[in-house]
């Protein structure tokens, strides 16, 4: 009978533990990060009266009589799954998606958190903000480009700055038209006969002339000619006497002469097609310094009666409009080592005759002096990519780059190599008819104050600049334990390592080592599960009456024992 006693008041002390238990969980059912217990009971003893006997002949075996002393506490272990994700906005929160800790320091012991409600103190350290500890991370080398092997504090540089880089390549983009070459005049009548009514020919006689079949010579011995054009802007004029003799061929002969007259003005062309019509073709590396402006031919007879119907048998269309190389200017924006802006002006021509353009370089007024390096030729291939880029030739020799004095202070002078892409690419320069879209992109940038940061999903931590520049503080360091429900608690939602947590892995989200992910601007809720709570409630209460039960039933029978002694 005592045992029944002492056995019911084990139960009462064991439920009276699970709902200790059951109360924390409820408590901090809104608390960050925090992982539900659960309490396990096992048998305290048995109290052996009959050990087991083994089978024999004549009879069968039995089984021992052992008679229970109660239950004791067996453990009360942390469930390490997920909670889910909150959305809060701020950048300072964050969550870990998977099984690994943040990592917290104070300079003697390291904690580890599912807490990510972080904060920035006043010395701009990464801090969790209930208990002061640090956030531990592998800060950035940037001589070496690389994070470090060493836990150490995250440092976010709020009073900062980001030196000025001076610029040191220029990138081009982009195309240039194919349908940019310099083009010369085309100019035409219509079709000439001679007397026969065939179509004229350079050794038709001027007054066999006609318009059309069947119609009146143009022209009769002893009229006058006379050629007027506009050539690259200036006018000329000359005259012709007509004879007997006198061809169309050599009246062809006359407009040429005419028409290379002016200075400069060469190669210009009149001849005379299969139909008989007059075709005037001006070179197309003259563009428009040499094309004809207007042509007209106009013709009297002797007494300066006008020839009506020559004029306008030989009235001329234009067929193809004069232009220059076309030219395409990009202004880019570099920088000298002081963070000084200067505006560099490229001006990319197209060479007549070949897959060229000529380039040129130019700085602002008040921007300093190009040294050398100042123009050259980019050249593509026949299907429009990008074959190179060269400088012209100086002083004997080809400089590797385009260098100039800014004339700020800077250090040294700046020197810049321009790139037009992969040679038989298409990522950078090329030449395809279609129009041009030509961009130029230098790298360098002006001196920057800190402006913000941000942490990503692999826990780096990036720092912003005014100047548009970003670049890596350090990367937030993760633990993982083998058996994680084995840390000890103590407080502020921080955990130490224990003998049976094993001991933690560390590494940073995405390497390897870690597999788990950081989500900023989100915290990780409570795992506590309600409506199992309040189950596990009901049960323990229900427990814990029974076992007063068995108290109750266990002292009546004793009293009902003292009272048969009596």
């Amino acid at each position: 009978m005592m045992r029944a006693l002492y056995s019911a008041v084990s139960g009462l002390s064991g439920n009276m533990l699970r709902m200790d238990v059951i109360g924390n969980n409820i408590a901090n059912v809104n608390t960050t990060g925090f992982k539900a217990g659960r309490a396990g009971f096992a048998e305290a003893f048995a109290q052996m009266s009959r050990a087991a006997g083994a089978p024999g002949d004549g009879r069968g075996g039995t089984n021992p009589i052992q008679i229970g002393c109660g239950a004791v506490l067996g453990s009360a272990a942390q469930l390490y799954t997920q909670g889910s994700l909150q959305t809060t906005g701020v950048g300072t929160d964050l969550a870990v998606q998977g099984s690994a800790l943040f990592v917290l320091g104070d300079g003697r012991s390291t904690y580890y958190t599912r807490d990510g409600a972080f904060q920035i103190d006043a010395a701009g350290r990464f801090v969790s903000p209930g208990g002061g500890l640090l956030v531990q991370g592998y800060l950035y080398d940037r001589d070496g480009e690389t994070y470090g092997g060493e836990l150490a504090a995250v440092q976010i540089p709020i009073y900062g700055a980001e030196p000025a880089r001076a610029s040191g390549t220029i990138e081009l983009l982009g195309n240039l038209d194919a349908d940019s070459a310099p083009r010369g005049s085309v100019l035409q009548t219509g079709a000439l006969l001679d007397a026969g009514g065939a179509a004229a020919t350079r050794d038709t006689a001027l007054v066999d002339l006609r318009g059309g079949a069947g119609s009146e010579p143009l022209l009769a011995a002893g009229d006058a000619i006379d050629l007027a054009a506009t050539v690259g802007g200036e006018s000329v004029g000359a005259r012709l006497a007509v004879a007997s003799g006198t061809t169309l061929g050599q009246l062809l002969d006359a407009i040429t002469q005419l028409l290379d007259s002016p200075a400069g003005a060469s190669g210009a062309a009149a001849t005379l097609d299969a139909q008989g019509r007059v075709r005037i073709a001006t070179p197309d590396a003259s563009g428009t310094a040499g094309a004809v402006g207007s042509l007209t031919l106009s013709a009297a007879d002797g007494e300066g009666e006008a020839r009506a119907g020559f004029a306008d048998a030989l009235a001329f269309d234009d067929l193809v409009a004069a232009r220059d190389a076309s030219a395409f200017t990009r202004t880019v924006r570099i920088y000298d080592s002081l963070g000084f802006a200067h505006d560099l002006e490229l001006t990319f021509t197209r060479v007549p005759g070949a897959n060229e353009f000529a380039w040129s370089a130019a700085l602002g007024e008040g921007n300093g002096a190009i040294l050398e390096g100042a123009t050259g030729r980019v050249r593509f291939r026949g299907d429009g990519s990008f074959e190179s880029l060269t400088y012209d030739a100086q002083g004997g020799r080809a400089p590797a780059a385009t260098r100039l004095r800014t004339g700020t202070g800077a250090l040294e002078t700046l020197s810049l190599s321009l790139s037009g892409g992969e040679s038989g690419g298409f990522g950078g320069l090329t030449m395809v008819s279609g129009g041009a879209s030509l961009e130029g992109r230098a790298d360098g940038y002006a001196a920057g104050v800190f402006n913000g940061f941000e942490v990503d999903e692999l826990g780096r931590v990036l720092a912003y600049f005014s100047n548009g520049v970003s670049r890596p503080v350090a990367r937030l360091a993760l633990a993982e334990f083998v058996n994680p429900s084995g840390l000890t608690r103590v407080g502020h939602n921080a955990y130490l390592a224990s003998a049976n947590s094993g001991a933690p892995v560390l590494g940073a989200a995405g390497d390897g080592t870690i597999q788990a992910s950081i989500v900023a601007g989100a915290l990780e809720q409570s795992n506590v599960d309600l409506a199992r709570e309040f189950t596990d409630m009901i049960v323990a209460q229900r427990g814990f009456q029974a076992n007063a039960r068995v108290i109750s039933a266990s002292d009546e029978m004793l009293a009902g024992l003292i009272q048969v002694l009596r």
